[in-house]
């Protein structure tokens, strides 16, 4: 039996949204939120029976804001705004997105300032629970009016309009005969339903809803790729002390040595750089350490080398004890070693920034005019026209996402190129070829060329929109 998600006045969480568009949990309004959506709902009519001028309501839109609409245009009014906005254009969006907006669409109506019918937000909760998902293209949001087309498209599809426009079940439909097949009925909209639609910002939050779940999950896995690293580059562990990070106050560089020094924790190749002896037979590389011995040829830890058996030969390659060389302990790795923890750290720590951002966000009143409710009995409120639907917010930490996460590329790739130079990856093999192979094949010199062709793509993609 799928779990179900109580949506109450104190909304959603990041984690609920993911929950209910990844994990087919169901949503279903408290009794609370359906009383604060009866009454705003109340508001909405006295207000219009009051013949008071109000935007979007018994007016036009934008530049038409002046002209004033009978009360028999009302459903006219709203629906062909609706038409009028679905210019969306492009490839459709991911299921995952298109549903993450609907469940915040219903959050921004759940708070009582939208003034919609309780059988609209109804409907629209039907569909996220029937995965009945609008199909909506991805390009047409300007972001400064809110996401307008998108959300225009999803409402099309709710009012029974559109061809091939609604998916469920794996089929696609024109929205009507989805809708019916789904067993949800057609909106009706009224008095300012259409506004309370399709102005906000909920396509745009509910991408980043999904980004960040996925951004969560690539710090966590780049960590542990970082930790091969080390592993494979016998990388110091003194650079990861809790001492150095903690001089530096930061909580995300902190947070990251800790996790790398946990990965590496009883490694044999992650230590401290001291009394290493390596053979130099070119492509040998093998080491023996004088603290830790040699189990394979029987000698005891703290040996000095210069006790070592005269017959004592490299286990690798069966060089001699002349072929070996007490190498002084590395002073440091290079700075795609070394730095993980200051580079990685302000990525997590931009991950928690925005993902602060987007929790708000996610249960904001994005539309205009939104309506306070002053006094329940008699009923008293406010309507006031705002701008809550400009996307700003979320456009500058979702920048400031793409920024981050392109650093997570820069630094892998470097450690990729590190990997493969046998100049500079300790012993390892040119383009990790084997050594019988050299020559035959190209290793992971692609792999790598790959991957810096990528990491200048994400510095183009990560450029600023918000600007």
């Amino acid at each position: 039996m799928l779990e179900t998600v109580i949506l109450d006045n104190e909304g959603l969480t990041l984690e609920d949204v993911i929950n209910i568009v990844k994990n087919d949990h169901q949503l279903k309004l408290s009794k609370n939120v359906k009383e604060k959506v009866i009454l705003a709902r109340k508001a909405i009519l006295k207000a219009v029976e009051s013949g008071e001028k109000i935007y979007g309501i018994t007016t036009g839109f934008g530049a038409l804001r002046d002209i004033v609409i009978p009360e028999k245009d009302a459903t006219a009014l709203q629906t062909n705004l609706i038409r009028s906005h679905c210019v969306g254009v492009g490839e459709p969006a991911r299921d995952d997105f298109v549903k993450a907006m609907m469940v915040l669409r219903v959050t921004a109506l759940a708070r009582g300032n939208s003034g919609c019918q309780l059988e609209t937000l109804e409907n629209l909760i039907q569909m996220i629970n029937k995965n009945v998902l609008p199909i909506i293209p991805i390009k047409g949001s300007v972001g400064a009016s809110g996401d307008l087309a998108q959300l225009s498209h999803m409402a099309l599809a709710m009012i029974g309009e559109g061809e091939k426009n609604l998916k469920y079940e794996g089929k696609i439909y024109n929205a009507k005969e989805g809708m019916q097949k789904a067993g949800i009925p057609i909106t009706k909209l009224s008095y300012k339903e259409g506004l309370a639609l399709n102005n906000g910002a909920q396509y745009s939050t509910g991408i980043a809803c999904i980004v960040l779940q996925e951004a969560s999950n690539l710090i966590k896995n780049a960590e542990i790729a970082a930790a091969l690293s080390l592993e494979a580059l016998k990388a110091a562990s003194q650079q990861f002390d809790d001492r150095i990070h903690q001089a530096r106050f930061h909580p995300g560089q902190i947070e990251v040595a800790k996790n790398l020094r946990a990965h590496t924790k009883d490694s044999v190749f992650v230590k401290k750089h001291e009394s290493l002896y390596t053979c130099e037979i070119e492509n040998c590389g093998y080491y023996y350490d004088r603290k830790m011995g040699d189990p394979s040829q029987n000698i005891p830890p703290n040996t000095e080398f210069i006790k070592l058996p005269d017959d004592w030969n490299c286990p690798n390659c069966g060089g001699s004890k002349n072929d070996f060389e007490k190498q002084w302990p590395k002073i440091q790795d290079d700075y795609s070693i070394r730095c993980i923890p200051q580079v990685l750290g302000p990525v997590r720590e931009t991950l928690v920034h925005c993902c602060d951002t987007i929790s708000r966000e996610i249960n904001a009143a994005t539309d205009n005019p939104l309506i306070f409710i002053t006094n329940k009995d008699p009923l008293e409120f406010d309507i006031y026209s705002g701008g809550n639907f400009h996307g700003e917010p979320i456009a500058m930490v979702m920048d400031y996402l793409s920024i981050a996460m392109a650093e997570v590329g820069n630094i892998s790739e470097r450690r990729c190129a590190k990997l493969i130079d046998d100049k500079r990856n300790d012993g390892l093999s040119l383009f990790l070829i084997p050594r019988s192979e050299l020559g035959l094949n190209s290793g992971f010199m692609m792999p790598q060329y790959t991957a810096a062709a990528l990491v200048s793509e994400n510095k183009i993609l990560a450029t600023p929109a918000s600007v």
